[in-house]
């Protein structure tokens, strides 16, 4: 079971990639994605297989946005086509990212903050 405070960063970085799909524009969406990402991390004791996924899914979060708003920015006329398999290749990614976190162990920090 995920604690409260890393379903909410989780909460977070899926709120940017799902503004970004709806084309909500903010150049502030990787940055979440990440700082979520880097939070999750912090709170978790090292394994190989997070900070795997989390890669993962930082650049596939990096690729997705980067391609969508270059391609909507150049024009109105583009198929969705790319666009989609990008988004559906973030949502494998932090849905593997989510499942390496769920089976990962926190670390001492989240007693000293008191969030266990």
């Amino acid at each position: 079971m995920l604690a409260a405070h890393t379903a909410s960063f989780l909460s977070l970085i899926n709120t940017a990639l799902e503004d970004i799909s709806r084309g909500v524009a903010s150049p502030h969406h990787l940055h979440n994605v990440r700082c979520g990402i880097e939070n999750i991390l912090s709170l978790l004791k090292y394994n190989n297989e997070v900070v795997e996924k989390a890669d993962q899914l930082s650049r596939r979060a990096y690729d997705y946005v980067t391609y969508h708003d270059l391609v909507t920015s150049k024009t109105s006329d583009w198929t969705s086509g790319e666009d989609v398999d990008r988004l559906q290749a973030v949502r494998e990614a932090l849905a593997g990212f989510h499942s390496a976190v769920e089976h990962s162990q926190p670390n001492s920090r989240v007693r000293t903050l008191g969030l266990a």
